[in-house]
């Protein structure tokens, strides 16, 4: 999809947005990233496990892989009802009003669809993890391919409606 005609100045509306979905995308990414490099470091056998507490900043509510469980379906409930909000209130507003969107929403929301599966596994993975190699390793998988997934959606989310975000006079919240 062709992005629209780059404009010199974006609105103040259109900024603001754009910094609100930045806001929510960048914990996003560091997240999956920390995830999927702590459970690495989990199924590795020759890994320095003393690392691994300072990977996810000291929490210290509960053993490591409590922490892991938790995050882990903490970041995936995060991430379903992101995708939620975007399907449900901001891509209808994006399409009514640039309806040439319409081709890139139909790709974001397909994507919101396998990434939602991935979740789910992701999510059932990460409950069930314990200090059993087999555990580990199926939810590094999960993760790790939810990592792959997440990475080229919210770089082409972002490549797509940012352009028009900086032509729009009001925030998509209010329609």
């Amino acid at each position: 999809m062709n992005a629209p005609h780059s404009h010199n100045t974006a609105t103040v509306a259109g900024l603001r947005m754009i910094e609100q979905l930045r806001q929510v995308h960048e914990p996003l990414r560091a997240d999956i990233e920390v995830l999927e490099n702590a459970l690495q470091q989990l199924s590795d056998e020759t890994a320095d496990l003393t690392r691994i507490p300072e990977m996810i900043d000291n929490l210290t509510i509960a053993d490591f892989v409590w922490q892991l469980r938790v995050n882990c379906d903490f970041y995936c409930n995060t991430l379903t009802l992101h995708h939620t909000i975007e399907d449900q209130r901001m891509f209808p507003v994006m399409t009514r009003n640039f309806p040439e969107l319409a081709p890139a929403v139909e790709r974001l929301q397909a994507e919101h669809k396998l990434v939602g599966e991935i979740v789910s596994e992701a999510k059932r993975a990460s409950l069930a993890l314990s200090t059993e190699s087999s555990t580990v390793n199926r939810a590094h998988a999960a993760i790790s391919e939810l990592a792959d997934h997440m990475q080229s959606h919210l770089d082409f989310e972002e490549a797509t409606l940012f352009p028009y975000f900086r032509r729009m006079d009001r925030d998509w919240h209010y329609g």
